[in-house]
């Protein structure tokens, strides 16, 4: 993981400009965040289950399946977008250029999810600031070039 970030590793001669690091940093950050904010979602399982109850009108097994689905969905769509997001940086220090384009795509995507949910919660927030940041490093002029350069 070390020499993804690094100025290290197999990038055609040059290594990636500082800028470009940043946002594979910043990228890798964000995979993180996503796999632990899902699993410590884990933890309110129980205050779910209880809103389930009074606000849905469930019975306390519908209660409870229905927020171990919703916690189950939850953590295989943060996993999903992790997994994107760490690879597709992973392919853009391997200079693909296409990846780029693929990260860029994948941000859109979750932040249209965020604001569809209406959800902007603090966690929220941090996420769309790491996206926005990152997406927003690598389409720098340094990053363009060195991805463009050495074919």
């Amino acid at each position: 993981m070390a020499a993804l970030f690094s100025g290290r590793g197999d990038t055609g001669g040059t290594p990636p400009p500082t800028i470009l690091r940043v946002a594979l940093a910043l990228w890798g950050a964000l995979a993180v965040l996503l796999i632990v904010r899902a699993a410590v979602s884990w933890s309110d399982f129980d205050r779910l289950r209880r809103r389930l109850l009074g606000q849905q009108g469930m019975t306390p097994a519908e209660a409870g399946s229905a927020a171990q689905t919703l916690l189950l969905v939850n953590l295989a769509i943060a996993v999903a977008l992790a997994a994107g997001y760490a690879g597709l940086a992973w392919l853009v220090r391997k200079r693909q250029w296409w990846a780029r384009i693929a990260v860029t795509v994948l941000t859109v995507l979750h932040l249209v999810m965020i604001l569809g949910t209406m959800s902007m919660s603090a966690s929220n927030l941090v996420v769309s600031v790491l996206a926005l940041g990152a997406w927003a490093c690598s389409w720098r002029a340094e990053s363009t070039e060195w991805l463009n350069g050495d074919r």
